[in-house]
């Protein structure tokens, strides 16, 4: 499900680039950074499963809508595992995939000589892929939503440089099984998981 769902993103994206490159204000930029936070309580066994936190990368497509404000495509990806809190050796690697649909809203901006300096928020919903590297468990796909905040630089009127802090919420159903079938040995409890990550990014502008 997770590979068909992120080839079905890839695909729309690549489809049309000389639309992309024809829109006005469009901006592309790499990012990469620390993600952190996530855990899953167990309901059988008294105890959670935390997802250890490590670098994530990926890339925003942003198009302005108006002065102030850009629609934008977000992806982000964490290369992790999973550990029992109880049995570090009980661990098993998990992909992290966000892939959202939001914006940016600039709080205002500080023009210094050439130099452009930009304070923004920012927020999104789409889906969160999960790849779970332990055999006998399936992907998952949950709905989610995300928000943050950071800066934006332009040194130049074609290239500046972007930080951010950004939160993800992941849904899921409490008391469901996760990444398997109903009576397997993980059970969950709880309706999210969170994830927090910092990154910094290129800007290109075109």
């Amino acid at each position: 499900m997770y590979r068909v769902s992120f080839l079905t993103v890839w695909l729309l994206l690549v489809a049309s680039p000389s639309s992309l490159l024809a829109a006005s204000g469009l901006e592309f930029t790499p990012f990469t950074g620390h993600r952190f936070g996530g855990s899953f309580e167990l309901d059988n066994h008294n105890n959670r499963l935390d997802i250890d936190n490590t670098t994530d990368w990926g890339f925003t497509i942003s198009r302005a809508a108006s002065d102030s404000t850009r629609y934008e495509f977000l992806y982000s990806h964490q290369d992790s595992s999973l550990a029992d809190t109880t049995d570090p050796d009980n661990a098993f690697g998990l992909d992290i995939h966000y892939v959202h649909l939001g914006g940016t809203v600039d709080v205002y901006s500080l023009d210094y000589y050439e130099e452009k300096i930009t304070p923004y928020i920012t927020g999104g919903l789409g889906m969160t892929f999960m790849n779970p590297s332990h055999r006998g468990y399936d992907d998952e796909t949950r709905f989610s939503l995300s928000v943050g905040g950071g800066l934006k630089w332009y040194p130049t009127e074609r290239l500046g440089i972007r930080f951010e802090m950004r939160g993800y919420s992941t849904l899921i159903d409490s008391n469901e099984s996760l990444f398997c079938d109903p009576g397997c040995n993980l059970q969950i409890e709880g309706d999210a998981f969170p994830q927090f990550e910092t990154n910094l990014g290129l800007i290109f502008s075109f």
